[in-house]
C-alpha cells in the first residue's frame, strides 16, 4: 500500500501543487469540513470517463486509493441540526492531500496565497 501511495504520490504531486488538489476538493465540499461525501465520490471515480488512451478506474482501483481516509462525518461548527443533516461515511479530502504531498501541505497553501 505504501509503495502504491508513493506513486500516486510522485505523479499527482507533479501534475498539482497542495492548493490545487484542495481547492478542486472544496469544491465538493459542501459545509466546509475538509470531507466529501464517500458515496458521491466513490460514484464520481467510477463513473467518470477517462482521458482518451486511459482505463476506467475499478471498484478495486478506488477503494485501495481511499483506504484510510474514510470516516464517519463528523460534527462541524457549520452544521445545522435537522433531518436534512449528513452522517454518512465521508473521504477525509485534506488528510489524504496532506499524506500524498509529504506533510500537512501548509507549505504550499501559503506559498499559494503568497501569489
Amino acid at each position: 500500500m505504501a509503495v502504491f501511495l508513493n506513486s500516486l504520490a510522485t505523479s499527482l504531486a507533479a501534475m498539482s501543487p497542495a492548493a490545487e488538489l484542495l481547492s478542486a476538493f472544496s469544491a465538493f465540499d459542501d459545509d466546509d469540513s475538509g470531507q466529501i461525501d464517500l458515496a458521491e465520490l466513490r460514484d464520481a471515480l467510477l463513473n467518470t470517463a477517462p482521458e482518451p488512451g486511459e482505463q476506467p478506474l475499478t471498484v478495486h482501483e478506488v477503494d485501495k486509493v481511499i483506504n484510510g481516509f474514510t470516516g464517519r462525518r463528523a460534527f462541524s461548527k457549520h452544521m445545522v441540526g435537522g433531518a436534512g443533516t449528513k452522517r454518512g461515511e465521508v473521504f477525509k479530502y485534506q488528510e489524504f492531500v496532506a499524506s500524498i504531498v509529504g506533510g500537512n501541505g501548509s507549505a504550499d497553501q501559503k506559498d499559494a496565497a503568497e501569489s
